[in-house]
């Protein structure tokens, strides 16, 4: 089961050195939603347009992933510097690598749908039932080592819930900046709306 009272949860990495194995776990404080948001919201920038002719793109993911590392991270387990725990120096987020801290909050984030099988499998079968809306999503969320299932529940979105969607998905901006003939190129990331409409629509959660 996924345990939501949980306060803290770790990721353990693995590093390989020749035919050596190093178990280093890092811990990391449950997020809060102002987490997320801001999380979505460093993920906002597409490019820079410049004059008429040139639009310069740019991937910001790991600049963001490394920002919710810093802001989430309690602790580390398994770091020696100079033969002592490297908690015990002032520094020691800084001194983590940056690889490390990519893979660890990457698998501090995993997760994925598990109920989409593989086409071969799939059984057909005639006369599709609206009445019976309702739509469950299957997922496989990873926590503290472990793999847990979790089962939604929503019921059938309206037309305007997917227009709703829609709408919020495809937004993008276009925003002078105080450079001369540069734009920023933004699509506003906003998850509260997601959030909303999931409220809107659930109706149950197992696992």
């Amino acid at each position: 089961m996924y345990d939501l009272s949980l306060k803290e949860c770790f990721f353990t990495i693995r590093e390989i050195r020749g035919d050596q194995k190093f178990l280093l776990k890092h811990v990391f404080r449950v997020p809060a939603l102002e987490d997320w948001v801001d999380y979505h919201k460093g993920a906002s920038q597409l490019g820079l347009s410049k004059g008429k002719d040139t639009i310069e793109m740019s991937n910001v993911r790991q600049e963001r992933d490394q920002a919710l590392w810093e802001g989430l991270i309690v602790k580390v387990e398994g770091y020696l510097w100079k033969g002592k725990p490297i908690t015990e120096q002032k520094d020691w987020k800084e001194k983590i690598p940056l690889g490390h801290k990519l893979e660890a909050i990457s698998g501090f984030l995993l997760s994925g749908r598990e109920d989409v099988p593989e086409e071969a499998a799939l059984i057909e079968v005639k006369g599709f039932d609206l009445a019976e809306g309702g739509i469950e999503m299957k997922f496989a969320i990873f926590q503290n080592g472990t793999t847990e299932r979790v089962v939604f529940h929503f019921n059938a979105p309206e037309a305007s819930d997917y227009l709703r969607f829609s709408r919020l998905t495809s937004k993008m901006q276009l925003q002078r900046t105080k450079q001369r003939n540069v734009s920023a190129i933004r699509v506003p990331t906003d998850i509260r709306p997601f959030i909303e409409l999931f409220d809107k629509l659930i109706q149950k959660v197992e696992g």
